[in-house]
């Protein structure tokens, strides 16, 4: 449609909960199933790295582990504040991490 001008859309801005909760990106080691039945003992392969990376939000930290949730719904509404999904990746597995955010 020619002469239809639509407005640029308008950033929104950033809650101020999400200063307190960085985005992260952490690349770790799983534990990984070799096969999904019975194997032939000359078929188990020699060890190797399973590694993994997960992108979220820090959500809780402590010794032991970091949680990071991919997904928060209604920022601007604490008392409606929600997630799906979270990762708890434990301390020891952790082989880098780079704050995106």
């Amino acid at each position: 449609m020619r002469g239809l001008s639509l407005p640029k859309p308008q950033p929104f801005p950033e809650p101020e909960f999400l200063f307190d909760h960085p985005l992260l990106l952490i690349e770790w080691l799983d534990a990984s199933r070799l096969n999904d039945g019975w194997m032939d003992w000359a078929a188990i392969p020699a060890p190797y790295k399973h590694r993994c990376v997960t992108v979220g939000f820090l959500a809780k930290e402590n010794d032991v582990a970091k949680i990071l949730i991919p997904t928060i719904g209604d920022v601007d509404h604490p008392d409606n504040r929600h997630t799906y999904g979270g990762m708890m990746i434990p301390r020891a597995m952790i082989v880098s991490e780079t704050r995106l955010k």
